[in-house]
């Protein structure tokens, strides 16, 4: 059976709703309402936020190849047909 893959919307669906569960958690962030010069990632949080994105990274680059390689398929196959864009 063929692994299923995410792609580029899902991603980032995916890297926005993880760092908004972070940074609402004040283990992981302390927000000031004085201002974002007040505002900052724990030591917690920074190595929560390393950890991660090294979890995210290879997902993104995954999304990133079978992209790619999709836009080289269509140029291809458009190419074989004589179009152009």
């Amino acid at each position: 059976m063929k692994k299923s893959k995410m792609d580029r919307l899902a991603i980032k669906d995916f890297m926005y709703g993880g760092l908004l569960e972070l940074i609402r958690n004040r283990k992981y962030y302390y927000h000031s309402a004085v201002g974002a010069g007040y505002s900052h990632l724990t030591d917690e949080g920074k190595t929560a936020l390393a950890e991660y994105m090294n979890m995210v990274s290879w997902k993104m680059l995954e999304a990133e190849e079978i992209d790619l390689n999709n836009r080289a398929k269509e140029q291809t196959l458009n190419a074989l047909k004589g179009e152009s864009k």
